[in-house]
């Protein structure tokens, strides 16, 4: 029976290995025979017999799994056994027996009581639950470094959300503190320290309850993910970080190409009206994720953009515009490069021949093709909320410079909303490039993102002083670990280079990596 099996482990629990239990009853049996106070061990063995009773029956088992959490119906009846004065009637019996005896004897028998008690007994300290003191407070110490983070806060109350080992006691230490639960922590509360957490839960949590910040797990997988979705890094702890909630109005995410090789696949969706945009799409190998990912949004994309017509950039597109299958594409933004320019260079092996010729022969006469020119502005959404900036295009200024024409003719352009932006470089890498980029558009550059360009490898130069320029808070590579590790490549330099400027560095391992803008 599911009662029988709980209080036997309940007992275990609380007696050990039954030595004080033993005790116990030889004390009580000491009192019923010894003690002549009718009157004293009467109350003694009814109150201790009522207390057996309430706990070892199943009406008390039941009628508290009626009305209490599941969280805290272990918590609670197991306190009901300290309702039982355990040590004050082992103590009383063993006080008895010792009465009884004189001199020599009687010194003997103290000891021996205090004996066993040490044998029968645990030292506290060995016990996987105590931890010393860490301040005079006696709370973890990041509650005491979380206050201190607030010390100069003004308001007179500070709406937070906590994980549980630390909202019990952050009221304790300043009374500013107010929570939207109590000891009951809500369902949402344990996104804060998932390994892999979902930001919009806590958002749409922190909407409904006037939360102001919110505390989660510093632990890389989980910050970060907060970080990337636009939280702002209030202050933190060894553990934890003091973040303040976003509420983002368009969500990018760059998706891991499902073929295992480099290739780039973003997304751009508007949380409110449902705008979708698609940026490139990745090789062929990655067309089934990427119907999943339109499909999932509405199966229309409002905006495809094609940086430029390398099979890891519009593979997937090619497929998905020759077979639709129910998706539906609007408009189309690509950079100019004509048939003739194309065949005219010297083209080497990765230069994707067929993928090319393939996006043309699917896409001629199509009315929803637009070639993009450098400097042009779009607006996307209902609320035009989003823009794109475009630097970058197959014109004259890359097509004068003919090197690497394929990869450099990559639209490189900005998105931004009022809150965040992204720098979007595709396969644009070459010196000549990224010195016209900062002497062209300078400051203009700035981005909170950079998607960087060629995926990392071989990309812009350092000394072009276009990283420095761009300052980006991220930095994003398409690149799976082995282009990120591999020695041959250049990648793991470039992230190495970005990350003593302060960026923090994303790639494959773990996409999708969504942004809130």
């Amino acid at each position: 029976m599911v009662w029988l099996n709980f209080i036997k482990d309940m007992t275990q629990q609380y007696w050990g290995d039954f030595g004080y239990v033993t005790l116990f009853l030889l004390a009580l049996v000491t009192i019923f025979f010894i003690k002549r106070d009718s009157l004293k061990r009467g109350v003694i063995l009814l109150y201790t017999t009522v207390v057996l009773i309430f706990i070892y029956n199943p009406i008390t088992y039941f009628v508290c799994r009626s009305f209490m959490e599941e969280t805290t119906f272990i918590q609670y009846y197991q306190r009901f056994f300290s309702v039982l004065p355990v040590f004050v009637i082992i103590a009383f019996g063993a006080t008895l027996l010792v009465d009884k005896l004189k001199g020599f004897k009687k010194l003997i028998a103290v000891i021996g009581c205090l004996a066993l008690l040490v044998v029968l007994g645990d030292a506290l300290y060995k016990e996987e639950w105590f931890t010393k003191a860490e301040n005079r407070n006696k709370v973890p110490q990041d509650v005491v470094t979380i206050c201190d983070v607030f010390a100069d806060y003004e308001g007179d109350v500070i709406r937070i959300m906590a994980p549980q080992d630390i909202a019990v006691y952050l009221r304790q230490m300043d009374s500013r503190f107010s929570m939207p639960y109590s000891r009951y922590i809500p369902d949402e509360a344990y996104h804060l320290t998932n390994a892999v957490p979902d930001p919009q839960v806590i958002v749409d949590y922190a909407k409904e309850n006037d939360v102001d910040f919110v505390v989660v797990s510093a632990v890389d997988t989980t910050l970060n993910t907060y970080l990337n979705y636009g939280f702002k890094l209030f202050g933190r702890t060894p553990y934890y970080a003091v973040l303040q909630p976003n509420d983002p109005t368009w969500i990018v995410t760059e998706y891991a190409d499902a073929s295992g090789d480099q290739g780039l696949a973003w997304t751009a969706k508007n949380m409110n009206d449902g705008t979708f945009i698609v940026i490139d799409g990745g090789n062929a190998g990655n067309e089934q994720q990427m119907r999943e990912a339109i499909k999932e949004n509405g199966g229309t994309v409002d905006a495809w953009i094609l940086t430029h017509y390398h099979k890891d950039h519009i593979d997937t597109f090619n497929a998905i515009y020759e077979d639709p299958k129910g998706i539906k594409i609007k408009d189309i933004y690509v950079t100019p490069l004509a048939p003739d320019t194309f065949y005219g260079l010297n083209l080497q092996e990765w230069d994707d021949v067929d993928t090319y010729k393939k996006f043309m022969e699917i896409t001629e006469g199509a009315d929803n093709i637009h070639e993009l020119s450098r400097d042009q502005k779009l607006s996307f959404g209902k609320a035009q909320d989003l823009k794109l900036t475009c630097f970058n295009v197959g014109d004259d200024v890359v097509l004068n410079n003919p090197e690497d024409i394929p990869n450099n003719v990559s639209l490189v352009f900005k998105l931004e909303t009022e809150q965040r932006s992204a720098l979007i470089c595709a396969d644009a890498h070459s010196k000549y490039l990224a010195d016209y980029l900062v002497e062209t558009y300078g400051d203009k550059l700035d981005a909170d993102i950079l998607q960087c360009g060629h995926h990392g490898n071989n990309s812009m130069p350092v000394e072009s002083g276009f990283y420095k320029m761009v300052s980006p808070e991220i930095a994003v590579f398409d690149a799976p670990d082995w282009l990120m590790t591999g020695p041959e490549y250049t990648a793991g330099q470039l992230a190495d280079y970005l990350q003593k400027l302060g960026a923090r560095v994303v790639w494959f391992n773990t996409a999708p990596n969504v942004f809130g803008f």
